[in-house]
Protein backbone atom coordinates (compact mmCIF):
# COMPACT_ATOMS: atom_id res chain seq x y z
CA UNK A 1 0.00 0.00 0.00
CA UNK A 2 2.92 2.39 0.49
CA UNK A 3 4.38 1.71 -2.46
CA UNK A 4 1.00 2.56 -4.26
CA UNK A 5 0.46 5.72 -2.46
CA UNK A 6 4.18 6.48 -3.58
CA UNK A 7 3.70 5.47 -6.93
CA UNK A 8 0.19 7.62 -6.87
CA UNK A 9 2.44 10.66 -5.14
CA UNK A 10 5.06 10.26 -7.71
CA UNK A 11 2.79 10.15 -10.90
CA UNK A 12 0.80 13.46 -9.21
CA UNK A 13 4.56 15.31 -9.03
CA UNK A 14 5.42 14.03 -12.65
CA UNK A 15 1.94 15.17 -13.72
CA UNK A 16 2.53 18.87 -12.42
CA UNK A 17 5.89 19.33 -13.74
CA UNK A 18 4.93 18.29 -17.08
CA UNK A 19 1.76 20.38 -16.96
CA UNK A 20 3.65 23.11 -15.40
CA UNK A 21 6.45 22.74 -18.68
CA UNK A 22 3.79 22.56 -21.04
CA UNK A 23 2.17 26.32 -19.51
CA UNK A 24 5.53 27.82 -19.77
CA UNK A 25 5.58 26.73 -23.21
CA UNK A 26 2.27 28.09 -24.26
CA UNK A 27 2.64 31.12 -22.23
CA UNK A 28 5.97 31.66 -24.56
CA UNK A 29 3.85 30.84 -27.59
CA UNK A 30 1.40 33.39 -26.60
CA UNK A 31 4.51 35.90 -25.94
CA UNK A 32 5.48 35.09 -29.18
CA UNK A 33 1.98 35.77 -31.32
CA UNK A 34 1.49 38.92 -28.82
CA UNK A 35 5.33 40.30 -30.18
CA UNK A 36 4.83 39.13 -34.27
CA UNK A 37 0.79 40.74 -33.87
CA UNK A 38 2.67 44.24 -32.73
CA UNK A 39 4.69 44.08 -35.55
CA UNK A 40 1.92 43.50 -38.19
CA UNK A 41 0.06 46.09 -36.71
CA UNK A 42 2.71 48.50 -36.85
CA UNK A 43 3.41 47.58 -40.41
CA UNK A 44 -0.32 47.79 -41.48
CA UNK A 45 -0.23 51.46 -39.43
CA UNK A 46 2.64 52.21 -41.59
CA UNK A 47 1.14 50.76 -44.96
CA UNK A 48 -2.54 53.03 -44.10
CA UNK A 49 -0.54 55.92 -43.45
CA UNK A 50 1.53 55.64 -46.99
CA UNK A 51 -1.93 54.55 -48.60
CA UNK A 52 -4.01 57.80 -47.36
CA UNK A 53 -0.70 59.86 -48.52
CA UNK A 54 -0.80 58.27 -51.83
CA UNK A 55 -4.47 58.52 -52.30
CA UNK A 56 -4.35 62.43 -51.44
CA UNK A 57 -1.44 62.71 -54.24
CA UNK A 58 -4.05 60.78 -56.67
CA UNK A 59 -6.81 63.19 -55.78
CA UNK A 60 -4.64 66.59 -56.02
CA UNK A 61 -3.29 65.36 -59.20
CA UNK A 62 -6.71 64.41 -60.61
CA UNK A 63 -8.01 67.25 -59.80
CA UNK A 64 -5.68 69.62 -61.47
CA UNK A 65 -5.92 67.41 -64.70
CA UNK A 66 -9.66 67.85 -64.76
CA UNK A 67 -10.84 69.60 -68.01
CA UNK A 68 -12.52 72.62 -66.11
CA UNK A 69 -9.59 73.26 -64.12
CA UNK A 70 -7.72 73.36 -67.24
CA UNK A 71 -9.83 75.47 -68.82
CA UNK A 72 -9.89 78.05 -66.25
CA UNK A 73 -5.64 77.88 -65.67
CA UNK A 74 -5.79 78.38 -70.04
CA UNK A 75 -8.38 81.15 -69.61
CA UNK A 76 -6.41 82.97 -66.54
CA UNK A 77 -2.90 82.75 -68.48
CA UNK A 78 -4.36 84.56 -72.04
CA UNK A 79 -5.90 87.23 -69.61
CA UNK A 80 -2.84 87.45 -67.84
CA UNK A 81 -0.84 87.40 -70.71
CA UNK A 82 -3.22 90.28 -72.60
CA UNK A 83 -2.78 92.36 -69.80
CA UNK A 84 1.07 92.03 -69.57
CA UNK A 85 0.82 92.99 -73.38
CA UNK A 86 -1.26 95.80 -72.49
CA UNK A 87 1.19 97.34 -69.78
CA UNK A 88 4.27 96.43 -72.09
CA UNK A 89 2.52 98.94 -75.16
CA UNK A 90 2.02 101.74 -72.21
CA UNK A 91 5.51 101.46 -70.95
CA UNK A 92 7.05 101.36 -74.69
CA UNK A 93 4.37 104.84 -75.12
CA UNK A 94 6.25 106.10 -71.57
CA UNK A 95 9.60 105.47 -72.89
CA UNK A 96 9.40 107.36 -75.93
CA UNK A 97 8.12 110.29 -74.47
CA UNK A 98 10.92 110.92 -72.26
CA UNK A 99 13.48 112.61 -74.00
CA UNK A 100 16.24 110.74 -71.79
CA UNK A 101 17.57 114.53 -70.60
CA UNK A 102 17.10 115.67 -66.89
CA UNK A 103 18.24 119.46 -66.95
CA UNK A 104 18.73 120.68 -63.55
CA UNK A 105 16.19 122.22 -61.13
CA UNK A 106 16.94 125.93 -60.28
CA UNK A 107 17.16 127.01 -56.66
CA UNK A 108 14.51 130.12 -55.88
Amino acid sequence: MIVSIGALFASVITSFVVTKTKVQDLDDHVREANKRLAQLDSRLDKNDTATHSVDQRLKVISNMMDPKERETEHRRSERQTVLLEGLRRDVDVLQHMHNGRHPPIKSK
